[in-house]
């Protein structure tokens, strides 16, 4: 697919096209999960600009190129296809086993923070969370099975995990709930 113009005046009624083609109404559920996922890319983008790890910069250009996958796969109305592999979700399993093997279990709730780097991956995964709440609206007639909303699940523990794993390697303190 090629853009070569960028402002069509097309949405300027209140609708947007689709990929599958016709149109619908900026505030339909296909479009507030493809805007969550869009929100998600580039929250990850934010988190990307200040991540000085690279094989970590590489696991979230493998994420973004996911989530335009997703992206795709929203757009064309492909609710039983299967865009993301079982090995999409493996790989973030063992992402998360990897950084959360060397961490303490959890005895309280974490408040977001740290550094700004560890902040942003807070706010990547309750991004993730909304868009997931967005995909099950979407697919939920065909949720048993879904390898997107799976990977949305994973995703959010992904960024979770990520966030504490940095905080301990920059010898951050979590900062937990107080009750």
């Amino acid at each position: 697919m090629r853009i070569t113009k960028v402002t069509t005046r097309n949405g300027d009624s209140g609708k947007t096209g689709l990929a599958r083609g016709g149109s619908v109404y900026k505030n339909d559920a296909i479009i507030h999960a493809l805007g969550d996922i869009d929100e998600l890319s580039s929250v990850i983008g934010v988190c990307n600009t200040a991540c000085k790890n690279s094989s970590i910069v590489d696991q979230f250009k493998l994420i973004q190129n996911d989530l335009f996958d997703i992206g795709g796969q929203i757009s064309l109305n492909e609710d039983g296809a299967n865009i993301i592999t079982s090995e999409s979700i493996t790989s973030l399993d063992n992402y998360i086993d990897q950084y959360n093997s060397s961490l303490d279990p959890l005895k309280e709730f974490i408040l977001p923070g740290g550094d700004l780097f560890s902040a942003n991956l807070h706010v990547a995964r309750s991004v993730t969370r909304r868009a997931e709440r967005a995909v099950v609206e979407l697919y939920s007639d065909s949720l048993e099975n879904n390898n997107v909303v799976m990977y949305l699940n994973r995703l959010s523990d992904y960024f979770f995990v990520l966030s504490r794993f940095y905080n301990k390697s920059e010898n951050i303190p979590e900062n937990t709930w107080k009750r």
